[in-house]
């Protein structure tokens, strides 16, 4: 979609929002992991860790003066790999993190969270990021087989050096810890999946989040077929509910408690409402209800963006309510249940007359299931996935 024609001066309006969420994007990574779209670099030196910080933070307090009033629903810090900073570039940011919600008002179920890889951790950084009252950890796996990591520029870690780690983050009291992996890559079949299960076995972790490699993360499209792609979420499932996980089917994220979504409230609040968020650091998107930004690096990335004494918004885009319908639809699907009421809302009109022949499709072949206001996608749909959410994008008159 070319969204030039919605392109509007200035950045977004946060004035009709009482509560959004906050996400803190640290571009920087050990190594680059040839799967991933984000933006990112190889870490660069202290000093220049210490100057991003210091003006995403700037950033921070400068919306914050203009909004002082708002309700933080969830604050996430991202990338790139936020652990990659050196110890003390690591605990300033944490530091940072506590400043800024010293003064801020929080909803009740405000659960922030931290993303991490293993082999960029410490004692120090663990200990920061518990006493700066995060509580959720969030760390990529992928794969438990070296050979398959080995083809994205990944490294593995031996099972007992996570398991330390993550001994030590619930030592010290970050009770929730997340691990991430993906099927799609290559190399990866039934064995890989049942060793990747084994692990999760041994290592416990409180939430777990598949994600499946997608065609437009990367060039090469020498990818599994969608009956593989669907054979292996399906043994994963399978695999996790067994070990007493939860999740619906075609969700991509599995926890211990049902009630939390395996996400934080950031990410939950955006699946279940479609909510609000504004973005700091390179290349952040931004979202209110009536359309987003995206800073300064989206699409002109270098090491020079790095000197800025702001990451500005340089992309507004104002657009029309079939593609803010769209945006809801598609981070909605991660769950595999997207809202009528909420779509009725983004709407303004009921979503059941605007979409009547699309859910009347999907409801009498099998595809969804109505549950309450709800629409949950169900195993013959999840087959189609892509195609099945994709009939709720359309023009709006």
């Amino acid at each position: 979609m070319d969204w030039a024609k919605y392109r509007v001066a200035g950045p977004l309006s946060f004035d009709q929002e009482k509560c959004l969420s906050f996400y803190v994007h640290i571009p920087f990574c050990k190594q680059l992991c040839s799967f991933c779209e984000y933006t990112r670099m190889l870490c660069p030196d202290e000093r220049s860790q210490n100057s991003y910080i210091c003006s995403l933070v700037s950033d921070i307090k400068n919306f914050l003066q203009q909004y002082p009033d708002i309700v933080l629903q969830g604050f996430d810090i991202g990338g790139g790999t936020p652990t990659a900073l050196s110890d003390d570039n690591f605990s300033l940011l944490m530091n940072e993190y506590k400043n800024v919600l010293s003064g801020l008002e929080l909803t009740d179920d405000f659960e922030p969270s931290i993303e991490a890889s293993f082999d960029t951790l410490s004692e120090n950084k663990i200990k920061a990021i518990a006493n700066s009252g995060i509580r959720r950890l969030s760390l990529g796996v992928q794969s438990s087989c070296d050979a398959v990591l080995n083809k994205v520029n990944r490294n593995g870690i031996v099972e007992n050096q996570m398991q330390e780690w993550l001994s030590l983050a619930w030592r010290y009291g970050i009770n929730k810890v997340n691990l991430d992996f993906m099927y799609g890559l290559k190399g990866q079949n039934n064995a890989t999946i049942e060793n990747d299960l084994a692990l999760i076995e041994k290592l416990k972790p409180q939430q777990v989040t598949l994600y499946e490699l997608r065609t437009n993360m990367i060039t090469d499209k020498d990818l599994p077929s969608k009956q593989t792609l669907f054979e292996h979420y399906s043994r994963y499932y399978s695999g996790l509910l067994s070990m007493g996980y939860q999740a619906s089917f075609g969700q991509n994220s599995f926890s211990v408690n049902a009630s939390d979504m395996g996400v934080s409230s950031y990410i939950r609040h955006r699946m279940k409402e479609g909510a609000p968020y504004k973005g700091f650091g390179i290349s952040a998107q931004s979202m209110n209800r009536k359309g987003l930004s995206y800073n300064v690096g989206k699409n002109s990335f270098n090491y020079t963006v790095l000197n800025r004494y702001s990451f500005e918004e340089e992309f507004t885009y104002q657009l029309p309510i079939g593609e803010i319908v769209a945006k809801y639809i598609a981070i909605a699907a991660y769950s595999g249940v997207f809202s009528i009421s909420v779509l009725s809302s983004l709407l303004n009109e009921d979503a059941r007359q605007t979409y009547s022949e699309q859910l009347g499709f999907c409801l009498s072949n099998g595809l969804l299931r109505q549950k309450g206001e709800l629409m949950q996608i169900t195993e013959k749909g999840f087959e189609y996935y892509g195609a099945v959410f994709s009939l709720f994008y359309m023009p709006i008159k």
